[in-house]
Formats: structure tokens, C-alpha cells, sequence
């Protein structure tokens, strides 16, 4: 391991995912949550000279030091900075980490924007998980322990303040979505932080109780007339869906590939109106219930709940139809 790796300050990911650079493109941005994790969470790494042994430097490279758990979960690609003399290693990630832990008093993503920010999260914090795994398994003492954990712990709470300034900005504008998910990343952040206490827990002491503090600090800026708003929407959809009985006399029979079906409808679930939103927009959940209750596979057997959720999910392009084999729904639409 570089010994440099416990200098970094692994935490400021999440400033960046806060800047207009992240946050606002979520909101905006059309391309899938692998493109955005690849924005974020590429590594580059510096050699000295245009002509070194790329096969033997990248051999030596500590991959858990940037955020990888296997060497399979990224590719390389080498870029000559000639104007430096240097040659640039770049670790991409070629998949995204799903959320291992339960985010305590996470709100449930009710909306396409909102899941996609949770996926982008939950992939940063499991990957800000390797490299602090990687500090305390690998650092040379206590004293680099201690300084990264003091240096991303500062940078953790100056992260919750900044979470808590951006709710605060955006719940002037009186926009549902946005305040919805400045308000996830408020949580985000705070249980971020308490993981790093947890963490750290034998190298940097949580003497003054941080984390009680972010959350009643975060309770005073809540205007709590518009963040129940989207929670309540959210509540009444799922219960319309829930009450309506599903008649066993009444299927459709899919006769050609079900994953063609499947991508259709997950690229009209990422294809926006002029109003940002989504064409088609539902929970995964209400997907499964009424895909594998109405529509029949073309030997006649109901379509599998986990193969819905599999291809509808952001993170499994690997299993969804692509090219010549895919319909083109954007056709169909004047977008």
C-alpha cells in the first residue's frame, strides 16, 4: 500500500456528490447510474515517464487503497500526460456496489431521481468502506490510523453541515423532488459519519456525541410542511396498487423474448417527458406484482418476479436486451 493512502480524505466523494456537478445532473442527467458511478469513483494514479512497464506498475497497484473490492470490478486505461512527463494509470469501475448495510431512517426513494441518488450513495459509502477496511488492515501504525481517521471524521461533519445548508437552499424553492432528496443525503451523511466513528472507534473517540448533534440539528432546519409531503404521495400510490384485485381469468401471453419486454419497459422508465419525469414511473415492487400476475411467458408459465427485478435494475445491464435486439422506444415519442 502507497503510504500516502491514510492522507486521503476519502469522505470529500460525497462533497462532490453534493456539488451542482452530481446532485443537480441526478435530477437531470439520462445516462445510467454505472456512467455516474464512473464519474465519481475512477482512480488516477501518477508514474514518472512516458515509457514504463504498464503491465508490471499496474501489477503493483493496491486496488482496495482506491475503493475496489475485487480486481475484476475494474478495467485499466492508460492515458500519456506528455507535457508532465508522466503516464496516467485510470481505474474504472466497470459495476456498481449495492448497499450492503440499512441506512437507519433512510427515507424509501419514491421517485426514479430519488432511487438513482440512493444507488449512486450506496455505492460510494460501500466503497468508502474498502478503503477504510484497507487503512486499519494495512497501515504501517497507529499514528496513520489516527490521522485518517481524524482527517475524514472533520471532513464527515463539515459534509453533514454542507447536506444541511443545501436542504435549507432548496426548501425556499418549494420543489417537492429536490427537497425529498436533499433531505435522503442529509441522512446519508449523518449515518456516514457514524460509521466512521464506529470504524475509528479505538483511534478517535466520539466525545461529543457528533452524531445526536447532526440529527437535531438537521430536525431544527426541517420544514416539515413540504419533506412529509412526498412521503405521504408515496404512501397513497402504494396502497391504490395494493387494493386492486388482479382477475386469474385475465392474462397476456408474451411470445418472443422476456428480457426484450423487460428492457422496454425499463428504458420507458428512463426516458423523460419535458418535464423531467419519466414516462412510465413505478416502484419495482408494483412492476413485479403486476408482470408476474397478468403477463405469461411463451411457454404460458407466469413471468418470474425475480427475473423483473433483475433486468428492471439500474445496476443489471448485463441481463437487459441490447442493439438489434432491444425495441426502440424513444421512437415513439417526440422527445
Amino acid at each position: 500500500m502507497s503510504t500516502e493512502a491514510h492522507r486521503s480524505i476519502d469522505v470529500n466523494v460525497f462533497k462532490w456528490i453534493l456539488s451542482n456537478e452530481f446532485f443537480n445532473n441526478v435530477l437531470i442527467d439520462r445516462s445510467d447510474i454505472l456512467a455516474l458511478v464512473q464519474k465519481i469513483s475512477s482512480a488516477e494514479i501518477r508514474f514518472p515517464g512516458i515509457e514504463i512497464d504498464v503491465k508490471k506498475e499496474t501489477g503493483r497497484i493496491k486496488f482496495h487503497q482506491f475503493g475496489f473490492r475485487e480486481k475484476t470490478d475494474f478495467k485499466i486505461e492508460i492515458k500519456k500526460d506528455v507535457f508532465e512527463s508522466e503516464t496516467v494509470i485510470i481505474l474504472v469501475p466497470i459495476k456498481v456496489y449495492d448497499l450492503e448495510d440499512v441506512v437507519k431512517k433512510m427515507p424509501v426513494p419514491y421517485c426514479h431521481k430519488g432511487k438513482k441518488l440512493s444507488l449512486l450513495l450506496g455505492d460510494t459509502f460501500e466503497r468508502l468502506k474498502v478503503k477504510s477496511q484497507n487503512i486499519l488492515q494495512n497501515s504501517a501504525n497507529d499514528d496513520q490510523i489516527t490521522h485518517y481517521a481524524k482527517k475524514n471524521i472533520q471532513v464527515a461533519l463539515r459534509n453533514c453541515y454542507e447536506a444541511r445548508m443545501l436542504l435549507v437552499k432548496i426548501q425556499k424553492l418549494g420543489k417537492r423532488k429536490p427537497i425529498f432528496l436533499a433531505f435522503m443525503v442529509n441522512v446519508f451523511m449523518i449515518n456516514v459519519l457514524s460509521y466512521l466513528f464506529k470504524m475509528f472507534s479505538a483511534y478517535h473517540e466520539d466525545k461529543k456525541n457528533e452524531k445526536d448533534k447532526q440529527k437535531a440539528a438537521l430536525y431544527d432546519v426541517i420544514d416539515y410542511n413540504v419533506i412529509m409531503e412526498p412521503e405521504v404521495e408515496y404512501v397513497s400510490k402504494k396502497k391504490i396498487v395494493e387494493n386492486v384485485m388482479i382477475n386469474d381469468n385475465y392474462k397476456v401471453k408474451w411470445n418472443g423474448p422476456v428480457n426484450k419486454l423487460l428492457t422496454a419497459i425499463y428504458d420507458l422508465q428512463h426516458t423523460m417527458n419535458e418535464e423531467n419525469d419519466p414516462m412510465l414511473e413505478a416502484e419495482i415492487k408494483v412492476l413485479q406484482e403486476i408482470i408476474s400476475n397478468v403477463i405469461l411467458d411463451k411457454k404460458g408459465n407466469p413471468i418470474n418476479k425475480l427475473t423483473v427485478k433483475t433486468c428492471l435494475s439500474e445496476s443489471r445491464d448485463d441481463k437487459r436486451a441490447h442493439g438489434n435486439k432491444k425495441f426502440d422506444v424513444k421512437k415513439y415519442f417526440d422527445l
